[in-house]
């Protein structure tokens, strides 16, 4: 096989390989501040991913886990000056860039910045007991393998799991994973850094047998069957999580900030519960602000942007203004159009009892005073005229997370 074919053969399969799959994916809640806070020289970073070469080998190894990097720090973490001489470049005049090596399908062994990971879902693995020294040895030998690349073979193997095996004679199947000591072998991501930890005899997962007079023997694995979901299952390296709520103390748990009105389907878009009476409330064709205000710091504006980030058909009710966010106002409630039969209220207490007066004049059959409207009086009214309010204190602009 000729070097242009190859190139060009290796360039075509890593780009479809690379592309992001449709599916739609679980979101996590990834504090990547946190992560960037925890990291050490030495740790090693799942990555789920979501391109095809990712799908694939979560679908082999039946883990999420597609891809692994090595965290080797900042620049002034690495104590060899040849070594920081090299990695300099990469740090793109940023000394304080936090750095990973990886390799990379297409790329080979690289040098990333860790904030390319932001929005993944990442877990954080670190090598229990690793030393300084050997960390530093680690990342060394890691800096060692840039720029080695992917070889065909691997590419291909990786290309021939998408179809069935039946298509194929036996001899062609993908032998990506099995055993061949004779035959070398070019990076990928966990064979990679697991040569990097063999390096200094830190284990993995190893073999261990029992020899001569039961005595343990420790057989290092071949790293070019490491997977990255075998660094989770290594005993030998601790899952560092970070939670936004640490739960450090007895009953921690109850003072989370459990949003009691919304759920997760798990595909990006979560699911407001929303009361009888708020369902109620947003039955009607239009809707009406009282109180709606020109100034974008004041509630009787928000109230109105939190009824048009929602597609609803609102009118703003001013008499002292001609337009609010582009909206003509409205000077009283008498001359609202007949579909409008919710309002919400934003105006003082003594106030919104003249409002629920012209409002059971008008017709209105749903009334949401704000946090701060609510008056005894015209909740009484509210109710002896039949009318459904909402005057608990639940707010609009938290109901719908009004975005400003």
């Amino acid at each position: 096989m000729n070097a242009p074919f190859t190139n060009w053969l290796i360039t075509k399969v890593s780009q479809w390989l690379l592309k992001k799959d449709t599916l739609v994916h679980r979101t996590y809640l990834c504090d990547f501040h946190q992560v960037c806070n925890k990291v050490q020289m030495g740790d090693v970073l799942l990555i789920e991913g979501h391109t095809r070469i990712s799908r694939i080998i979560q679908q082999i190894t039946q883990s999420p886990w597609s891809h692994a990097v090595l965290y080797i720090g900042r620049l002034r973490d690495i104590e060899d000056p040849k070594l920081q001489k090299i990695v300099k470049p990469y740090c793109e005049g940023d000394l304080e860039k936090q750095l990973v090596i990886e390799s990379e399908i297409g790329s080979g062994t690289i040098i990333s910045s860790l904030t390319n990971y932001r929005k993944e879902h990442i877990r954080l693995l670190r090598p229990q007991g690793l030393t300084q020294k050997d960390a530093q040895k680690v990342v060394a030998f890691a800096i060692g393998r840039l720029g080695k690349q992917y070889d065909v073979r691997h590419i291909l193997d990786l290309a021939r799991f998408l179809f069935p095996w039946g298509l194929f004679p036996r001899r062609w199947r993908s032998s990506l994973f099995q055993h061949n000591a004779l035959q070398p072998t070019k990076d990928m991501c966990s064979s990679m850094i697991a040569e990097a930890f063999e390096s200094v005899d830190y284990p993995i997962l190893p073999l261990i047998e029992k020899g001569y007079e039961n005595e343990l023997a420790f057989i290092q694995r071949n790293p070019a069957l490491f997977t990255p979901t075998d660094f989770d299952y290594s005993p030998y390296f601790d899952v560092i999580k970070y939670p936004f709520f640490p739960l450090g103390t007895q009953g921690a748990y109850h003072q989370l900030p459990w949003m009691r009105d919304e759920i997760s389907d798990d595909d990006g878009t979560n699911v407001i519960l929303l009361s009888p009476k708020i369902q109620q409330f947003f039955r009607s064709a239009a809707y009406a602000v009282i109180g709606a205000s020109a100034n974008r710091t004041k509630f009787g504006n928000k109230v109105l942007r939190c009824y048009l980030q929602q597609k609803k058909k609102v009118y703003p009710v001013n008499p002292n203004e001609k337009t609010i966010e582009g909206l003509a106002c409205i000077n009283t409630i008498a001359d609202l159009p007949s579909n409008v039969k919710s309002i919400s209220i934003i105006t003082p207490p003594i106030v919104t009892e003249q409002i629920v007066e012209q409002a059971i004049k008008k017709g209105i059959e749903n009334i949401w005073m704000q946090p701060g409207a609510e008056s005894a009086v015209a909740i009484r009214e509210c109710k002896q005229h039949n009318i459904n309010v909402i005057a608990d204190g639940t707010c609009i602009l938290r109901t719908f997370r009004f975005r400003e």
